[in-house]
């Protein structure tokens, strides 16, 4: 079963609501990514910080099964970016294979950033 046949909601459906529901997690994501970039980290990996979160931070989340979906790492990585532009290439970002024919974050040749 995919995502959606488990939920009834796309993945990015599901991390709206999510991220509306949990501010929190956001946050902490945020300042562990700020950490890593402070410390001369150049790449940092969104499932690192995800996990980091999972096991380190006493957080809770509105998610009855899991603290935080490993499905959201990806829009992490691209809410952090849209926030912290001068950071753009601090994480790897492909196409969403479960978005082919939906937005997803792209950096033009301006450097701009935009969920196309």
């Amino acid at each position: 079963m995919n995502y959606r046949e488990l939920n009834g909601k796309s993945i990015r459906e599901g991390f709206k609501e999510f991220h509306r529901e949990n501010p929190q997690i956001y946050k902490e994501f945020e300042k562990q990514a700020l950490l890593g970039i402070e410390r001369g980290r150049s790449k940092i990996s969104a499932k690192l910080i995800i996990n980091w979160i999972r096991w380190n931070a006493v957080l809770r989340s509105s998610d009855q099964n899991f603290k935080i979906n490993d499905a959201y790492q990806a829009y992490y990585a691209r809410l952090f970016i849209l926030n912290y532009p001068e950071h753009e290439k601090i994480f790897e970002l492909r196409k969403l294979r479960n978005e082919e024919d939906a937005p997803y974050m792209e950096v033009d040749a301006t450097g701009q950033l935009s969920f196309l």
